[in-house]
C-alpha cells in the first residue's frame, strides 16, 4: 500500500513538474516577446520579494503535515481535526501579516527600480502576483497539508496540473489579443482561486468527520518556529541571488534579473522535477518512522536513494551539454541584453548538481521532523550564502552572486549526508558518497563529450531536440549500466519494486 501511495504521488508530482515546465518555458517566451526583458525582469523579481514576504506562514505547513503523520497513522481523528485547526489559526494570523507586509512592498519596491518602468504598473503588478498566495493562506493551506500527510497529494498535485494547463491556454490567448501584461498575470490569480474548489470539495467528500473549529491543539505544532528558521534559510538560499542583484546593480538591475530569470526558468523547471520524487515519498517515510520500522526505514531508503541517484545524475548530465543550446534558441530575438553566457551556464549546472544530491538525506530529515536540530547547520548555509554573495557581487556581478550560492549549496549537501547517517540511518554516508563519486566521473565524461559534439549555438527547437532525445538516451544507457554493474542487487530490487506496483495496479 505504502509502495502503491508513493507512486501515485510520484506519478502526479512528475506530471504536475512536466506541465509546470512546459507552461513555464512557453508563458515567458511570449511575455519576451510582447512586452520585453525589463517587464520580464520585474514580474521575476516581485516573484522573489513575495516569496521573501511569504515567511509570514511561519513554517505552519511544514509542522502541521510532521504533526499529522502519526494520527493519521493510527487513526485518531479527534486529534488529526484539534492540529487542522490549530493549522487554520495559524493560517489565518499568516494571512493577515502578509497582506500588511504586501503593503509594504507596494509603496517601496518602485523605488529599488526608479526610472526602469511606470510605479502605478509595478504596484499593481505586486497586488495582483500576492493574490494567489493570500488565497492559499486563508481558503487552501489547510486542506493541502491533510493531503500531503495523508499520502494523498497526488490529488492536489492533479488539480494543480489542469490549473496551469487552462492558465498557460488562456493567458497566451490575451497577449495575442493584445491585453496588458497586467490581465494576463491577474487571469492566473484567477485560475488559483478555482483551484481551492476542487481542492475543497475532494477534502469534504473524501473526510467527512473533518472539523476546522474544534478545539486547536496549538501544542503539536511543536516544530513550527523550528520549521519556520528552515523556511526562512531556505528562502533566503533559494531568492538572495535575485534581491541582490535588484539592489546592488542600479539602472541595468531588471535586465540582469531578466538573464538570471531566464536560467532560472530551466533550473526550477529541474529542480522541481527532482524534488517531485521526494514530495511523494515524505509522508510514506514519516510514517514508517512513527511505526518504529527500522529495517524497513533501511532498506527502503538504500533503495529510494539509488533510484533517485539513476534519475539525478541522467539530468545533471543532459543540463550540462544541453542549457546553452536551449538560451541561444529561446532568446534568439533578443538583443535588449546578452543572454548567452557559457559561465553563468556551467554555474547553474554545478548548482542544480549542489542542490539536489542533498534530497535523500534531506528527505528522512523531513520525515523525521528533525528541523529544531539542524537549525545550526541550515543558518550557516544562509550566513555563507549572503557574506560570499555581497563579497563579489560588485566586482563580479551575477557570477559572483551565483559563487556565493555554489558556497552555500556545497556546505549544506555534504554536512545533510553526514547528519543522515549519523542520527537517522547509521551507515548510510559510505554508501551515498560512493554512489555520487560514481556517478559524477560518468557525467562528467558525458558533459565533456556532450559540448565536443553537440553544437551550442543552435538556432531551431526541433534541433535542440533531436539532440537533447539523443543526449537522453546515451546518459541513461551508460549511467544505469556503469550502476547496475556496480550494484546489481539494488537494481534488481528497483525493477521489482516497480513490477510489483504495476501488478497491483493490474488487479
Amino acid at each position: 500500500m505504502r509502495s502503491e501511495q508513493a507512486f501515485k504521488n510520484m506519478a502526479a508530482n512528475l506530471f504536475l513538474q512536466i506541465v509546470v515546465f512546459i507552461s513555464g518555458i512557453i508563458l515567458p517566451r511570449f511575455i519576451l516577446q510582447a512586452y520585453g526583458s525589463s517587464i520580464n525582469g520585474m514580474i521575476t523579481s516581485v516573484n522573489q520579494f513575495l516569496t521573501y514576504l511569504g515567511l509570514a506562514e511561519a513554517g505552519v505547513a511544514t509542522a502541521s503535515v510532521v504533526a499529522l503523520y502519526t494520527p493519521l497513522a493510527l487513526g485518531r481523528k479527534d486529534e488529526v481535526n484539534s492540529i487542522l485547526s490549530a493549522a487554520r489559526k495559524f493560517y489565518n494570523r499568516s494571512g493577515v501579516l502578509f497582506l500588511s507586509l504586501t503593503a509594504v512592498l507596494v509603496f517601496i519596491y518602485p523605488f529599488f527600480i526608479s526610472g526602469q518602468l511606470d510605479n502605478s504598473l509595478v504596484r499593481w503588478m505586486i497586488v495582483v502576483l500576492a493574490g494567489s498566495t493570500l488565497v492559499d493562506y486563508f481558503f487552501l493551506g489547510k486542506y493541502r497539508v491533510l493531503l500531503m500527510a495523508n499520502q494523498e497529494g497526488y490529488v492536489v498535485a492533479l488539480i494543480q496540473s489542469a490549473g496551469t494547463v487552462a492558465n498557460m491556454v488562456v493567458s497566451i490567448g490575451l497577449i495575442y489579443a493584445g491585453a496588458s501584461v497586467l490581465a494576463v498575470k491577474a487571469v492566473a490569480t484567477g485560475v488559483y482561486v478555482l483551484r481551492l474548489f476542487l481542492v475543497k470539495a475532494y477534502a469534504k467528500k473524501k473526510y467527512p468527520d473533518l472539523d476546522f473549529h474544534a478545539q486547536p491543539a496549538e501544542g503539536a505544532l511543536k516544530q513550527k518556529n523550528a520549521a519556520l528558521f528552515h523556511q526562512v534559510v531556505t528562502i533566503i538560499v533559494n531568492n538572495t541571488d535575485t534581491t541582490i542583484l535588484t539592489i546592488c546593480l542600479g539602472s541595468r538591475s531588471l535586465l540582469e534579473v531578466s538573464v538570471y530569470g531566464i536560467y532560472m526558468l530551466v533550473v526550477n523547471a529541474v529542480n522541481q522535477l527532482l524534488t517531485s520524487f521526494s514530495n511523494g515519498l515524505t509522508a510514506g517515510f514519516g510514517e514508517v518512522i512513527a511505526r518504529r520500522e527500522e529495517e524497513t526505514l533501511k532498506k527502503s531508503y538504500s533503495d529510494y536513494e539509488y533510484m533517485f541517484f539513476l534519475i539525478f545524475f541522467v539530468v545533471v548530465a543532459c543540463m550540462g551539454v544541453l542549457l546553452i543550446p536551449f538560451i541561444s534558441v529561446y532568446t534568439i530575438d533578443m538583443k535588449d541584453v546578452q543572454y548567452v553566457r557559457p559561465v553563468i551556464a556551467a554555474l547553474f549546472t554545478l548548482l542544480v548538481f549542489l542542490q539536489n544530491v542533498r534530497i535523500p538525506g534531506l528527505t528522512i530529515i523531513c520525515a523525521a521532523g528533525h528541523y529544531k536540530e539542524t537549525r545550526y547547520q541550515a543558518g550557516l548555509e544562509a550566513a555563507i550564502n549572503i557574506v560570499v554573495s555581497l563579497a563579489l557581487v560588485w566586482s563580479m556581478g551575477m557570477t559572483g552572486v551565483l559563487l556565493g550560492t555554489v558556497c552555500s549549496y556545497g556546505y549544506r549537501s555534504f554536512e545533510i549526508i553526514l547528519y543522515t547517517n549519523r542520527h537517522l540511518i547509521q551507515g548510510t554516508a559510505k554508501t551515498a558518497f560512493s554512489r555520487i563519486i560514481r556517478n559524477l566521473v560518468v557525467t562528467a565524461v558525458l558533459i565533456a563529450a556532450g559540448i565536443w559534439l553537440i553544437p551550442q549555438n543552435m538556432t531551431s527547437f526541433i534541433n535542440w531536440f533531436i539532440y537533447a532525445v539523443a543526449a537522453g538516451v546515451v546518459s541513461v544507457v551508460l549511467i544505469v549500466g556503469v550502476n547496475y554493474i556496480a550494484e546489481p542487487q539494488e537494481f534488481k530490487n528497483l525493477i521489482l519494486r516497480i513490477l510489483g506496483i504495476v501488478s497491483r495496479k493490474k488487479h
